[in-house]
């Protein structure tokens, strides 16, 4: 090749017109002017939802509107006695809830308390006469005689989060200084699939169910009146009351090994948890989470399984050492470890395993096998782990103030020792789930110092003693009828409970 002469790889390449300086520029002028278009399009809904805001500062957050179900057959908890210028809980509700009323205008120097959850927050076995909620009353009357506290209980037997969530969004409106909430152990009672909330509808649901602009147009379009709730059609129809699988004649047979839709229980549930924080954040009311509490020494799984694929027989033959009382301590242990190497996930073999550990006073291990007795029982009666670890960790995200009630009932070990065992003290419980009424005062007792921090007052320097009278009155009211009522009832919630696959006999 002569010099002097290129090839046409040396040739400069000639600018394209997608490469030209003008080209480009005007290029890059509409992609400006697609952008600042959508800006402003958007900016209209930006500018009212900051000025709503601004302008309203109530609660945001739609808690009748639930990503699951269409909660538009809900009725309001409360009802107006023009002729006492009082809210009662309804009448037509007693068959969930007991009476509770409370002034319609707050008077001057009130303080008002609403306490939502399950059975736990009424007192069952028992009734709200000695349930937390009224030890806290009691305690912050004797640490603040001259202020008029009320605190209206609202606990629903088998009421789970998102039915305690429709009663906070009414309670929202009654001017309440504290809201108290104790909610997980009734999450898995009541039937319902998870086929209705697609991937990431449930993140959408809870930001749409957070604007003023939307909850504004919802209204406009409804009417001020309407019970607000999601009427889509593929919602679930959420039953005016609880209408649990245990209430079936054959509801335990309805429980059986489903992981993926308990752990669709237990985001649905910290998803509802978020909201009703939220809610109560947006509209500036102090907020209590109580973190649910159950007893895990003296109360066996309510139904066991044997997972699918393990040999039966050879699973039988493990499982007969592990439940015979007459072998050594080591024999039924060694068993239990093998059912377990069989079925990792079963119930009973970590629950005899865990006993046994918890009565030779080995913690660690009881703690580690009760524990997962509890979240593997196939009929889970109480919060498992997920959600009261998940419920944890919401409330330091969010910075909401907490009652640790597993940590609080955790008192002493087996052998009496005031050393925690991170096990609660199963003499703390009257049930699966439901406190004694010490168990009940302890609770009470942390809900007032709280309430009195949060409302920044200070307590009587005779609190203590005007608490004691006040608590010991408190019990003399009681005849004997009411401890009778409370033992019937005990007996009927052991019989709904009834019906355990698998023999545990220690």
């Amino acid at each position: 090749m002569a010099i002097g002469n290129k090839s046409a790889e040396d040739q400069p390449a000639a600018l394209t017109p997608r490469e030209s300086p003008l080209v480009s520029h005007r290029s890059r002028r509409r992609r400006w002017f697609r952008l600042a278009g959508i800006v402003l399009a958007i900016l209209p809904f930006v500018v009212a939802e900051v000025t709503l805001r601004w302008f309203d500062r109530g609660p945001t957050v739609d808690l009748s509107s639930d990503p699951i179900f269409d909660t538009s057959a809900q009725r309001p908890l409360f009802s107006f006695d023009r002729a006492e210028g009082r809210y009662h809980i309804d009448s037509s509700r007693y068959q969930f809830f007991r009476p509770a009323s409370f002034t319609a205008v707050k008077p001057h120097g009130t303080r008002r308390m609403f306490v939502l959850g399950g059975s736990t927050v009424q007192g069952r076995p028992y009734e709200t006469e000695t349930a937390f909620p009224k030890w806290s009353e009691l305690r912050l009357k004797a640490a603040m005689p001259n202020v008029d506290w009320e605190v209206v209980n609202c606990g629903g037997v088998s009421y789970a989060s998102y039915r305690v969530a429709i009663i906070l969004q009414e309670v929202l409106r009654y001017e309440p200084d504290v809201i108290v909430l104790y909610c997980g152990h009734n999450e898995f009672l009541e039937e319902r699939s998870y086929n209705t909330l697609s991937p990431g509808e449930g993140f959408l649901q809870s930001v749409v169910s957070c604007s003023k602009l939307i909850d504004a147009f919802r209204r406009v379009v409804k009417g001020d009146n309407a019970t607000p709730g999601r009427q889509n059609s593929s919602a679930q129809k959420l039953t005016s009351d609880a209408v649990t699988r245990l209430d079936l004649v054959d509801g335990m047979r309805r429980y059986n090994r489903a992981p993926r839709w308990r752990v669709a229980v237990a985001e649905h549930y910290l998803q509802t948890m978020r909201r009703m924080i939220i809610a109560c954040q947006q509209a500036g009311i102090p907020l209590i989470l109580c973190v649910p509490a159950a007893d895990l020494v003296a109360t066996p799984p309510f139904k066991v399984t044997l997972a699918d694929g393990v040999d039966a027989n050879r699973f039988a033959e493990f499982w007969d050492r592990a439940t015979d009382i007459a072998l050594s301590e080591p024999e039924r242990l060694e068993a239990c470890r093998r059912c377990l190497e069989l079925d990792q996930d079963h119930a009973g073999a970590h629950f005899i395993a865990g006993s046994l550990h918890w009565q030779a006073g080995r913690s660690r291990l009881a703690k580690e096998h009760l524990t997962a007795a509890r979240d593997t029982d196939v009929c889970p009666l109480r919060a498992t782990t997920p959600l009261i670890t998940g419920l944890r960790k919401l409330a330091q995200t969010l910075d909401v103030e907490t009652i640790d009630c597993p940590l609080r009932f955790d008192r002493q070990n087996k052998l009496g020792h005031r050393l925690p065992d991170g096990i609660p003290d199963p003499s703390l419980f009257v049930d699966h789930v439901h406190p004694s009424i010490s168990g009940h005062q302890m609770i009470g007792e942390d809900i007032a110092n709280r309430v009195l921090q949060l409302l920044n007052c200070t307590a009587d320097s005779d609190a203590e003693a005007n608490y004691h009278e006040l608590a010991q009155e408190q019990l003399r009211s009681l005849d004997e009828t009411y401890f009778n009522r409370a033992k019937q009832r005990l007996e009927g919630l052991q019989n709904w409970a009834a019906g355990r696959a698998g023999k545990l006999s220690l």
